[in-house]
């Protein structure tokens, strides 16, 4: 009877080993704050392609904190993602994406590495980074970068009855847009964004938020949400700011300045 114990027991500790060195972070989450975190799967929406495979599968990850996984041979498997974190012996932390299934099984855990504030341009597994997704190469025609920083969007721009406020919010940048037809009428875009240091450019990816705001005589406002799944580029070069809106192309040929 005593062995039978001292073998589960021995079990049990096999298992906690396993779930530390995999980063599934079951476990060892549980010692972790996640208030103290960024639990958010911003960084990550939008397409991924598999990589350094022959058949390669694509993932898109959606604001609402979903998924789907298309294999090239046809079918699609779908469920949810959530952060979690792996608390180390000096109280550091690893966060990472879980990714589960619509039955609960975890699929495959991918170290979240956004807390700069960056665009995350690749996803790898567990800690043997058995898979590989990357985002597909923007085609845009961005210009020269060169010496462009974060901080460099940061502030007030103007254009016309146009707006831009971007203000930098822990590790997010939020790009407020307000658009005047009116006194009594605006229209106002809400953007999280995240920089994307390879072109220089600020990205929201898919889940900003355009708001029409009417004014009544009575001095009441009523707003209303025109929808809630914008995505944008901003790119500033030599001093002049472009704002690229995916959804109405709201921006178009406008230079934005200090």
């Amino acid at each position: 009877m005593y062995s039978s114990y001292v073998r589960s027991i021995f079990a049990a500790l096999l298992t906690f080993c396993f779930v530390l060195i995999n980063g599934h972070g079951s476990v060892a989450s549980a010692e972790v704050d996640l208030y103290k975190i960024d639990t958010s799967v911003q960084g990550i929406i939008g397409t991924w392609h598999e990589a350094d495979v022959l058949d390669s599968r694509t993932l898109i990850v959606k604001p609402d904190y979903t998924y789907e996984l298309s294999y090239k041979g046809g079918g699609t498997a779908y469920g949810t993602v959530r952060v979690t974190a792996e608390k180390h012996p000096d109280g550091s932390y690893t966060p990472w994406y879980m990714f589960e299934e619509s039955d609960g099984k975890l699929w495959a855990g991918f170290a979240k590495n956004d807390l700069d504030g960056t665009l995350q341009t690749e996803l790898w597994s567990g800690q043997d980074g058995a898979m590989h997704f990357v985002r597909p190469e923007k085609q845009g025609n961005y210009g020269n970068g060169e010496g462009v920083s974060p901080k460099d969007y940061l502030g007030v721009w103007a254009c016309g009855r146009c707006t831009i406020v971007i203000n930098q919010q822990d590790n997010a940048y939020i790009a407020d847009i307000t658009w005047a037809n009116s006194a009594a009428e605006h229209r106002v875009w809400t953007y999280n964004c995240r920089y994307d240091k390879d072109n220089a450019i600020l990205v929201c990816p898919g889940n900003a938020i355009c708001t029409d705001c009417i004014v009544y005589e009575n001095g009441k406002e009523n707003d209303i949400t025109a929808y809630s799944d914008g995505s944008c580029e901003f790119v500033m070069r030599e001093g002049i700011l472009r704002w690229h809106d995916f959804k109405e192309n709201a921006g178009d040929e406008m230079d934005f300045r200090r």
